[in-house]
């Protein structure tokens, strides 16, 4: 059975979940894009956009010591990172659907466990 789920529009950023394979398709990187096998994947991590309080605090620190303007929050964007057998890499999720991020994130991750036991 062949699931699409679609993150983004534009660029166009989507997974696509076959039975033992599942396929990328990143317009924004695409590096990306292609077919990747669940027997070769060790693990997906979903990793939601957060304030990276250690550089927030070190900018705001380094501006008072040198008269600068007080800087912003620095913030970790929002990324899928997919560990494989011979390949990590991150698919970067600026602007997607997070909550379907998680739900795909979780499937990836089932059926990862899924066809490791069949083999």
């Amino acid at each position: 059975m062949t699931e699409t789920v679609e993150l983004r529009n534009k660029p166009e950023l989507k997974i696509i979940l076959n039975e033992n394979e599942f396929e990328i398709v990143d317009a924004s990187e695409p590096k990306n894009s292609g077919i990747y096998s669940f027997g070769k994947l060790k693990n997906a991590k979903l990793n939601v956009e957060r304030t990276n309080w250690l550089i927030t605090t070190l900018s705001i620190i380094v501006d008072l010591f040198t008269g600068g303007a007080v800087g912003g929050k620095f913030k970790d964007k929002a990324n899928l990172n997919l560990d494989m057998e011979n390949l990590n890499f991150k698919v970067w999720l600026i602007n997607a659907d997070i909550e379907k991020a998680k739900r795909v994130t979780e499937l990836i991750n089932s059926k990862k466990t899924y066809t490791q036991h069949r083999i």
